[in-house]
């Protein structure tokens, strides 16, 4: 992308695990706890799980994602290529959109310094077009003028779909995530 074309940029949402900073979370491990608490069979999505199960359910699984998060910031890393855009665009309007939960994004800002405009947690969608939708409302923004940076093919593919430009990020991490 051109930096012709990111002068017209007034928004910058970021996702934010694999994109700005590596959450070393046991994810094998939380999918077989997942697992043994729904007593359903292992699987390899948590997100398909989320979208399948009961919100009391849900509620459970949201507490336990939070400590698996909340535990894996102690040790989570910067990743410099986010980090370097980050900073790029600090004179624009910057969000952040994560299927990470409030918990662990508050306790994220405080130990990196970041500042968001506005922050979209799973607690208000799991959908990462609803997400990136509902700043693009908040901000009156015209999706042309929206840069989205992301480390996934479904971060890519939500971009698509609003018609907001995106930068993609090489994932650092070991790949695999809530999703």
């Amino acid at each position: 992308m051109s930096g012709e074309n990111l002068k017209y940029i007034k928004v910058v949402i970021f996702d934010l695990d694999g994109t700005l900073v590596h959450l070393p979370i046991d994810y094998e491990k939380l999918r077989a706890e997942i697992s043994s608490m729904l007593k359903i069979k292992k699987t390899s999505s948590i997100l398909n799980i989320l979208f399948k199960i009961s919100e009391k359910n849900r509620t459970k699984i949201f507490r336990l994602l939070d400590k698996y998060e909340l535990d894996a910031v102690q040790n989570m890393k910067e990743i410099k290529e986010g980090m370097k855009i980050y900073s790029d665009f600090r004179d624009k309007v910057r969000c952040l959109v994560t299927l990470q939960g409030e918990l662990a994004v508050k306790e994220i800002m405080k130990k990196t310094g970041f500042s968001f405009d506005f922050v979209v947690t799973r607690e208000f969608s799991l959908d990462r077009y609803e997400q990136i939708k509902a700043i693009i409302k908040m901000f009156d923004a015209d999706p042309r003028e929206v840069l989205f940076v992301g480390d996934k093919e479904n971060d890519k593919k939500a971009a698509e779909k609003i018609k907001c430009k995106f930068l993609l990020i090489k994932n650092v991490g070991d790949g695999r995530r809530i999703d």
